[in-house]
């Protein structure tokens, strides 16, 4: 699935391609990278449409197991509604007014760029299994079919009615296809440590609940309407994860491992939830006491929302998304991170990630040559790398964040070209060898009184 945007805030255009296994953000500050990661976070989260289709259903309850064609006009359609949603939900995706998103981004456009032709040729050659818990239905499509078949995970459901499946049941098949290959998105922005240190003071059901009083107040909504300021969608999604992580420890991921391994290799201690919903950390060297969140490291704080994620929620073609993974991070840690997400991405997830790391992007780049393993598999031995830490160059895409000249008013969004080498990032390498010249200036300039020639 390929987006492309245009007039998003500093960002005059743009081409993502969601298809790839890592997508990597870099570019100066202030050139749209967060906004461009909240309004594809918002694509792939606010699909809220019901469409009513009772024959499915009834035969599904009748028979457990039915396989159904795949209608791709319809698919099709509804992807358009849901990058139109998106289109007009930017105060939402941003926290702001409605009368706030007309000025901010009254120019604002997201499309897809993918034919209706390609869209069913796409689908066709795929292969995957959804399991949608929510309504208790596994959704399976085989490689080179147009049809998909529908089983009962539990022939006893008793949490949701027949009357609200017939509305639930063909929209989320809808968007299991339209946005295909990603079935879910989280999104880990910069904030991550505020949401998780004081989502009590902050807890989004309080907030609601004020809202619900406030509704009968035409003073009250007359602020709304004009400049009341809500939380951001990825900010207000955290908050509801915080507010709800009882009931979110109930349940334990198939990537649980994973979780396990970046304790192990960065954290030097263990995340759990206690029984009123606390995130703890459990030293290795002090295994006796646990520490509330709000007490321990920087980098414990930082990627514990990532730790219970992959303990808890994790499924298979999730897209995560990070904003400035490298926050309180010292490089070695940035590296061992950098490793760890080619693990996630070998093993069935997708990362969007926005960086302003040297450590990090060079990183991507030997992980980038690793994947010619019979010319460097000793090397790659010698430096400690493991069997699943490498990305193959389809599977990356690396895109600045530039104005074309100093003049330019608006960034384009520019794909790096990725050979087997790896990519260059033209920004932070002209920064480096800047300092590097100066370094070697002021050296020779004290121990020797002249400037290096």
């Amino acid at each position: 699935m390929k987006i492309k945007v245009s007039n998003l805030g500093a960002i005059k255009e743009g081409t993502i391609d969601l298809t790839k296994r890592i997508n990597l953000f870099c570019g100066h500050n202030g050139t749209g990278k967060t906004y461009l990661a909240y309004v594809i976070y918002g694509l792939l989260m606010r699909n809220d449409y019901v469409d009513e289709n009772s024959e499915i259903i009834e035969k599904l309850f009748t028979e457990h197991k039915i396989t159904i064609d795949i209608d791709f006009p319809y698919i099709f359609s509804f992807k358009q509604k849901i990058f139109n949603y998106t289109k007009a939900s930017l105060d939402d995706i941003f926290g702001i007014s409605p009368i706030d998103m007309d000025i901010l981004f009254s120019v604002f456009n997201i499309e897809d760029i993918e034919t209706e032709e390609e869209f069913k040729d796409r689908i066709i050659s795929a292969e995957f299994k959804n399991n949608i818990s929510e309504i208790g239905i596994s959704l399976t499509k085989n490689k080179n079919e147009s049809t998909i078949t529908l089983s009962l995970i539990n022939e006893n459901i008793a949490n949701i009615s027949l009357f609200e499946l017939k509305f639930l049941l063909k929209s989320y098949i809808g968007s299991i296809l339209a946005l295909y290959p990603i079935t879910n998105a989280i999104i880990f922005p910069v904030e991550r440590n505020s949401i998780n240190t004081f989502s009590k003071q902050l807890s989004i059901r309080k907030k609601e609940i004020l809202d619900e009083i406030d509704k009968g107040n035409e003073f009250i909504k007359l602020l709304n309407s004009k400049s009341f300021k809500r939380y951001p969608l990825p900010i207000s999604d955290g908050l509801k994860i915080a507010d709800d992580l009882v009931e979110i420890k109930k349940r334990k991921s198939e990537f649980y491992d994973f979780a396990e391994e970046l304790e192990k290799e960065l954290l030097y201690g263990e995340v759990n939830i206690s029984n009123d919903g606390d995130i703890l950390f459990t030293p290795n060297k002090s295994n006796k006491r646990s520490l509330p969140i709000q007490m321990t490291a920087s980098i414990i704080k930082t990627l514990s929302s990532l730790v219970v994620y992959l303990k808890h929620s994790a499924k298979e073609n999730d897209l995560i998304i990070i904003d400035e993974p490298e926050i309180n991070l010292h490089p070695e840690n940035q590296i061992i991170l950098t490793r760890i997400f080619a693990r996630l991405a070998n093993n069935g997830f997708r990362l969007l990630i926005s960086t302003h790391s040297d450590y990090i992007v060079r990183e991507f780049n030997n992980l980038l040559m690793l994947s010619n393993k019979a010319n460097i598999n000793k090397a790659a031995k010698d430096f400690g790398y493991k069997e699943d830490e490498f990305i193959n160059k389809d599977d990356l895409g690396v895109y600045s964040f530039t104005y074309k000249t100093k003049k330019s008013k608006q960034v384009v969004i520019e794909e790096i070209p990725i050979d087997e080498t790896g990519f260059n990032i033209e920004l932070m390498d002209s920064v480096i060898h800047k300092q590097n010249q100066i370094t070697e200036t002021l050296y020779y300039s004290l121990k020797y009184g002249q400037s290096k020639k």
